[in-house]
């Protein structure tokens, strides 16, 4: 079966069945089940698994490789950690990065493993990262291998970070195991220190334990349920609210990283120093033991799915397992009694059934969703079965999940169709009503990297101290990435509007609707499901509105007469042709935006629409040249000049132009940190750039967008430096700026604001 990719199995067994169409996905399911050729295609999903399972299995080669690489990297660790040379702070980071890809290097269960995550806690405590640290050393204990003669020093390591985390009761258990050990001058010193700390927290013990901050505000909103065919349920304000107030909130019941994104599995963190599974090579992170271990009752259900790099082909189907993971079991005891799996079904799939009123559990809203089922092609039904079908044989063959229908009415193999129907209807909903979760990346770290995995709280030259960027480098977060894939049942009765009344703000498992604009009491909350009016043509908006969503849109800028004057307008050329010198924008139909953005082709160019003719860009060429060359003033001033120049010819906030000064923007901050020095001419001239940038990125994406906040990364790291000045008004429109992007990237940008901003 290894001969076949996933695409190709599911292709092979959708040939052998012979269905007709079904109205519910439980009938689909059982119509699949009843068909000859079912046992067959159950043979083969099981030998597909069984022989992916095989193919990612180590041999002893290349697991003594890893232990070499492993002590290797540990070694290299060790050289910085003890460096006497350079600065202490980027030792310590860089061997926490040579530490950590021990880690990853390293086999589960192991003292190469043991050492590496003993010997990051070092550097991690040197760093200030108490809680990493503390974790470290149990995740050491943990593989049962950390060398006894060495366990003092672990446990001395645990004892200080529990006192720097106030933490009472851990650093009195630690310093009772010290007691029972034998420990030279210099160990029983560091003890007695810390015995007069626990004196110290016995005073001020902190009981409280900071939970996590889960988010359900949905006072300010209601759902209305039409009832009509076309409209069906949507939400309306019950009040009047404030431009960047909270419309309502949502906790993310469901979520999964989009190709491979370094987001921890459980908080959905993106700023951590990671904890790899070694049950699954690897494959999945947490940003602490605590996520672990709350997240432990579902990865034991797909470990071996991401070790076999299932998850990696089956797309948005991997969200749908994960909710029914996640959900059913929340569930199970309200129908633990029932023994009739037609009504079963009826429970779990009707809005008007019973079910929906015994609880209000957090799976009934996902049941309640929009599935398009009946819209879909009877291939593409069969397609999504199959797939449910195969998660279920890998559910039933390599997990023990299906233990938990023990103690209820139905036997397994009921089950089993029902956890398939389920999987089958949330991969319907997923296609139309799964949300993607978009957040600030850094640009010198790939968080997609299946090669580089220390994490970025370790990224090297950036950092001063625990979430304290260094001076001039903010810009550093000057990009936004598609991180994850998550369920939001409440967000998504929502109907879409391409003016949408809401910002969506992401952060870990919460999410904000933030109001784009005043909302009057009793007005309808629009989503956006793609790229708004000001960011895309109606045309291909619709076009893929219809092909998704099944629907044709009709909002307010879908009616207008000129519907793409607002996207349009910052595309809008002068010719430079004496004779003609119209206004034009180079596309010749509604669906081609290719022409429109000529200079990201290879020997791209631009022609009036008016007269044909050619327009010069030379200058475009001559600018990105200079990009690669400012060591000195002449180059920097001719990018100047070409900026200055190109303002007849680019109109108002045009897309290049916004691209040109952003360049310029990063461009200065990259010569400030390489040590450059620049005439009072030159940054008056940046300060026109940088109000220019502002200005077009709010009228383009709004004050409240990750878009600006990108924007205001390289301009707070010019007013660090001292290159720019900002107006205390200014300032406070860029905090406010701020409740857009996620509380833990919050934290940093707020740090630097108060170390290098506030008071200058």
């Amino acid at each position: 079966m290894e001969k076949y990719n996933f695409s190709e199995l599911i292709a092979y067994q959708a040939s052998n069945i012979k269905v007709v169409n079904s109205e519910t996905e439980l009938k689909m399911i059982l119509d699949i089940k009843n068909d000859k050729n079912f046992p067959l295609n159950r043979r083969m999903s099981s030998a597909w698994l069984k022989a992916i399972k095989y193919a990612n299995q180590r041999n002893t080669n290349s697991l003594d490789n890893a232990t070499q690489r492993a002590i290797r990297l540990r070694e290299e660790g060790n050289n910085y950690y003890s460096s006497k040379s350079g600065c202490k702070f980027d030792n310590m980071i860089n061997a926490g990065q040579r530490y950590t890809q021990a880690i990853f290097a390293a086999i589960g269960n192991t003292e190469a493993l043991a050492l590496a995550y003993a010997n990051r806690a070092m550097a991690l405590q040197e760093l200030e990262y108490y809680q990493q640290a503390y974790d470290d050393c149990v995740c050491a204990l943990e593989t049962k291998h950390y060398p006894m003669k060495l366990l003092h020093k672990i446990k001395v390591r645990q004892a200080f970070c529990a006192y720097y985390l106030k933490d009472y009761e851990k650093l009195k258990t630690h310093l009772e195991e010290l007691g029972k050990s034998t420990l030279n001058e210099n160990f029983t010193q560091r003890v007695q220190e810390l015995e007069n700390g626990l004196k110290i927290l016995s005073k001020e013990i902190q009981t409280d334990e900071t939970a996590e901050k889960n988010v359900q505000l949905r006072e300010s909103t209601e759902v209305v349920d039409s009832k009509e065919a076309g409209r069906g349920r949507y939400i309306i304000a019950k009040k009047a609210i404030q431009s960047g107030e909270v419309i309502f909130s949502e906790r993310i019941s469901s979520f999964v990283p989009v190709e491979g994104c370094q987001i921890c599995q459980q908080c959905a963190a993106m700023l951590m120093i990671p904890i790899p599974c070694h049950d699954c090579d690897c494959r999945i992170i947490y940003c602490s033991l605590k996520c672990r271990r709350i997240h432990e009752n579902i990865h034991q259900n797909e470990c071996m799915g991401y070790h076999c790099r299932l998850f990696e082909q089956i797309g948005i189907s991997h969200l749908a397992l994960r909710v029914v993971l996640e959900d059913l079991p929340e569930i199970l005891p309200l129908v633990s009694q029932e023994n009739d799996i037609d009504k079963l079904w009826q429970s779990l799939s009707k809005p008007e059934d019973l079910l929906c009123n015994k609880t209000g559990a957090n799976y009934i809203q996902t049941l309640q969703m929009v599935t398009h089922l009946q819209k879909m092609t009877l291939p593409n039904k069969i397609w999504f079965a199959l797939v449910a079908d195969l998660l279920v044989v890998y559910l039933k063959d390599y997990t023990s999940f299906f233990a938990i229908t023990k103690k209820t009415k139905l036997e397994q193999c009921d089950w089993e169709t029902i956890v398939s129907a389920l999987i089958f209807r949330h991969i319907g909903q997923f296609i139309v009503n799964a949300h993607t979760c978009s957040s600030l990346t850094p640009t010198c770290y790939d968080v997609k990297s299946t090669n580089t995995r220390f994490g970025t709280l370790l990224i090297s030259h950036i950092w001063t101290k625990p979430f304290h960027i260094r001076r001039g480098m903010l810009h550093v977060f000057s990009e936004t990435q598609e991180v994850s894939a998550a369920n939001l049942p409440y967000l998504s009765i929502c109907n879409h509007a391409c003016g949408p009344t809401l910002s969506p703000k992401f952060s870990g498992r919460n999410f904000y609707a933030l109001a784009d604009s005043n909302i009057d009491e009793g007005a309808e909350i629009f989503n956006c499901y793609t790229s708004t009016y000001r960011n895309s043509l109606r045309d291909i908006r619709r076009e893929y509105l219809n092909e998704t969503y099944q629907f044709n849109c009709t909002c307010t800028h879908c009616q207008k007469d000129d519907p793409d004057a607002s996207y349009l307008k910052y595309h809008i050329y002068k010719c430079r042709n004496p004779t003609c010198g119209e206004k034009f924008i180079p596309t010749c139909s509604q669906d081609d935006t290719t022409a429109i953005y000529w200079w990201q082709l290879e020997n791209g160019g631009v022609s009036c629409t008016k007269c044909s003719k050619e327009q010069n860009v030379d200058w475009f060429i001559k600018f990105k040249k200079l990009l690669e060359n400012t060591n000195n003033i002449q180059s920097r001033m001719e990018l100047f000049r070409i900026y200055d120049m190109i303002d007849d010819f680019l109109m108002d906030f045009h897309s290049l132009k916004m691209e040109m000064a952003n360049d310029l923007a990063l461009l200065y901050i990259k010569s400030y940190n390489g040590g450059e020095k620049f005439t009072e001419f030159e940054l008056s001239k940046l300060v026109a750039v940088l109000k220019f940038c502002q200005k077009a990125t709010i009228d383009r994406w709004g004050l409240q967008s990750l878009e600006y906040v990108t924007k205001l990364s390289v301009i707070w790291d010019l007013i660090a430096v001292g290159i720019y000045q900002s107006p205390q008004l200014e300032l406070k429109t860029m905090l406010q700026a701020l409740d857009v992007i996620s509380d833990e990237y919050k934290l940093v940008f707020l740090n630097y604001y108060k170390d290098y901003i506030k008071d200058k």
